[in-house]
């Protein structure tokens, strides 16, 4: 399964879960008030900086999971997260490129850790 199914599916799930949480109020006319866009503007820099500080970031907690499968699985869902902003960078190939010119000591550890040889795979 491609990076970039796994964290449409991650980030569906949230979306589903937030958007059931925040579209309970109505206005007067009993219609269901729509929840508001994301104000945010997504940033899509190519430079790999900013997902290699994520990852070095999150590098001791994917490691002290303790298994590759709950590893791969914490990546999976801090790449979902990091990826909310970074629209444009949710391609396993486009980390796999970013990350080995950015941050190569971090890829490996990363990649070793959930026991994938690339972003891609996951």
């Amino acid at each position: 399964m491609s990076l970039r199914r796994v964290l449409v599916g991650v980030a569906a799930v949230v979306a589903l879960g937030s958007a059931g949480c925040s579209a309970s109020g109505t206005d007067g006319s009993g219609d269901v008030k729509a929840a508001a866009p994301a104000a945010a503007a997504a940033d899509d820099s190519g430079d790999g900086k900013d997902v290699c500080a994520h990852l070095k970031k999150e590098l001791p907690r994917i490691k002290a999971v303790g298994s590759e499968v709950g590893a791969m699985a914490q990546l999976a869902m801090s790449l979902a997260g990091f990826y909310e902003n970074h629209e444009k960078l949710a391609d396993g190939e486009a980390l796999d490129a970013q990350t080995e010119k950015a941050c190569p000591e971090v890829r490996a550890e990363i990649l070793e850790a959930a026991g994938i040889k690339s972003f891609a795979d996951l």
